[in-house]
């Protein structure tokens, strides 16, 4: 979904509960304020707060079910989380640092620079995410929001501490869950116990990274009754400035099995063999007697702008001027010009094979004279049948290519199947991947308002006891600590806004 209309529907839906919620609470007090006790919700300007207590008595009873060995299994897994959170710190404040002084500048030697879609820079560096895609974003951060603070909640009552209650709330469109601990219970278990209750969310979104990892990791075997994996890749969206469109151009569920001789399995494949075309100038086996029948060369001159030779009309757009590759042997026949003026079609649908030093089993390498913006290129396809279709020829830049044909590597087995379900599934996995990761990482960090900031707080009163003696002192320092990681964030979310936000807007 485009950012603006995503924004906009958001702020719209916000202005309609607004509105509803300031009327029912004037012409309906009662009824309405019965409803939102019942259940939990309140509405203010552009947020959303839900809270329940639902779960509770579900976690108590789960809470006292099991035997020992599951209970000294789930005690084991949440000291690794310690551990784990421990060694997360250092981690977190380098990344910190990386994203505050790094450069964030483009790399716009890439081939496609010029044209990237707006990207969201995140707190890890270089990770980008196409700012189209928010709403896997939201859905994304609550699912690991809901995991971080689960997690909490098990710790919790493992260590017999009273949860009292869940709640979500929705600051326009960014997501923030909580879990509702008795503080008292909580403050005064000793210090390793109150750790395994506070590193228990970040220790969850660890575990629950993996566990979609591992879903990544086997979504061909997953898919496998349904979809064809990574073996071609099917079009699913041509766009309405496609120049690839047309009676002898793609459609939607062909499948493209090679580019200019470059076999495609996968999308990144699909990319490659893009990219290639550009980087790497294709050659054509044809035989001498083609070239001889079809060869419309006029005089050969030199664009004025580019220098790029010219043996063809430059008014007739099917032809284009080609070069005879002499072989390792030198071996070219007597009767053929070095350049020849041949039709594109007809010349590709004559090829024999590729050639990339000359070499051909049968007839002549020519390699096509292109501007450095343009490329020909063949797509070689199938139908969901497996039957073969004609090529399609276009003559073009790749990124235009890139740009215009959307393409999947989950192949129907089914008609009645579309390929955007795994698609959308792929992709969320692989962002719950980098949002749990990420999260983890940044609740590690001292920081006002995280539970690096409550996992501070309680080392430094468990050990240094013994040479602070005073409380406030020791709670200075915790505030001191958790002060610098908190300025270190905001500069780090400044850098972040200004690189996805405000920079491109300039």
């Amino acid at each position: 979904m485009d950012p603006v209309v995503f924004f906009a529907v958001v702020t719209s839906l916000y202005g309609v509960l607004y509105f509803f919620d300031r009327f029912f609470k004037s012409c309906m007090h009662y009824p309405y304020d019965a409803f939102l006790k019942n259940t939990g919700l309140s509405v203010n300007f552009m947020s959303l707060h839900w809270h329940t207590n639902a779960f509770n008595r579900a976690l108590l009873r789960w809470g006292s079910a099991g035997n020992s060995c599951t209970r000294n299994f789930m005690v084991t897994s949440f000291n690794v989380g310690v551990l784990l959170t421990f060694s997360l710190l250092p981690i977190g404040i380098i990344l910190l640092i990386i994203t505050i002084f790094s450069g964030g500048e483009a790399d716009t030697s890439a081939p496609y620079a010029s044209a990237m879609p707006v990207q969201l820079e995140i707190l890890l560096p270089g990770v980008n995410l196409p700012l189209e895609e928010i709403g896997y974003y939201i859905t994304t951060l609550v699912l690991c929001l809901v995991v971080h603070e689960m997690g909490h909640a098990m710790a919790a009552v493992l260590e017999d501490v009273p949860v009292t209650g869940f709640g979500i709330k929705f600051f326009f469109c960014l997501p923030m869950a909580y879990t509702e601990l008795s503080n008292d219970h909580l403050n005064s278990l000793r210090w390793f116990k109150k750790l395994r209750v506070l590193c228990a969310g970040i220790w969850h979104n660890f575990l629950f990274a993996g566990i979609c990892y591992l879903l990544i990791s086997t979504i061909g075997i997953t898919m496998s009754p349904f979809f064809v994996y990574n073996e071609h890749v099917i079009v699913t969206e041509l766009t309405r400035k496609s120049a690839l469109r047309g009676e002898r151009g793609l459609k939607v569920d062909n499948l493209i099995t090679q580019v200019n001789g470059c076999p495609i399995s996968s999308v990144e494949s699909w990319h490659s063999c893009l990219y290639s075309t550009m980087k790497k100038r294709a050659g054509y086996c044809v035989s001498a007697d083609f070239i001889q029948l079809n060869d419309e060369s006029s005089a050969i001159s030199h664009h004025s702008v580019d220098g790029q030779l010219q043996c063809c009309d430059e008014l007739n757009p099917n032809v284009s001027c080609f070069e005879v590759v002499e072989d390792v042997n030198g071996d070219v026949p007597v009767e053929l010009p070095q350049h020849v003026c041949l039709n594109v079609r007809r010349t590709l649908e004559e090829v024999t094979e590729h050639c990339t030093s000359g070499l051909c089993s049968e007839g002549f390498c020519l390699r096509p004279l292109m501007r450095n913006i343009t490329a020909i290129m063949t797509f070689k396809r199938l139908n969901l049948n497996g039957e073969k279709l004609p090529p399609v020829i276009y003559v073009g830049h790749p990124w235009d290519v890139s740009r215009t044909v959307e393409v999947s590597a989950f192949v129907p087995r089914y008609r009645f199947l579309s390929a955007a379900w795994p698609d959308a599934w792929f992709l969320l996995l692989k962002y719950n991947v980098v949002f749990s990761i990420g999260l983890a990482l940044v609740n590690a960090i001292p920081c006002f308002g995280f539970d690096g900031a409550h996992i501070t707080s309680t080392v430094i009163h468990s050990f240094l006891v013994g040479k602070v003696d005073q409380y406030a002192k020791r709670d200075l320092i915790s505030v001191i600590i958790t002060s610098v990681g908190s300025l270190l964030f905001g500069l780090a979310l400044l850098k972040v806004a200004w690189l996805s936000f405000l920079r491109p807007l300039m």
